[in-house]
């Protein structure tokens, strides 16, 4: 039963979050360049906020997983002192 849960935890933890935000980027064709090369360059200063944005994307993700650590460790530990 341990193995179970412990089992469960790592793939909410590793997987669950890497599907839920995979990107997924098709072209038409093979050989044709992606849209990544059709838009200009960023500036300085939009890079700057860019990066800003992607960081706090990244903490809040982080923050929800550790949230959702804690709560499924805390419904495992209350079903362990149960049993």
């Amino acid at each position: 039963m341990n193995l179970f849960f412990i089992t469960l935890f790592v793939l909410v933890i590793t997987i669950v979050p890497s599907v839920a935000f995979a990107e997924t980027v098709m072209d038409k064709d093979v050989f044709t360049p992606g849209s990544q090369f059709d838009s200009k360059p960023l500036d300085e200063a939009e890079q700057e906020q860019q990066d800003l944005t992607d960081l706090w994307i990244y903490s809040i993700i982080i923050v929800v997983v550790v949230i959702i650590a804690r709560i499924v460790l805390q419904i495992v530990k209350k079903r362990m002192s149960n049993a």
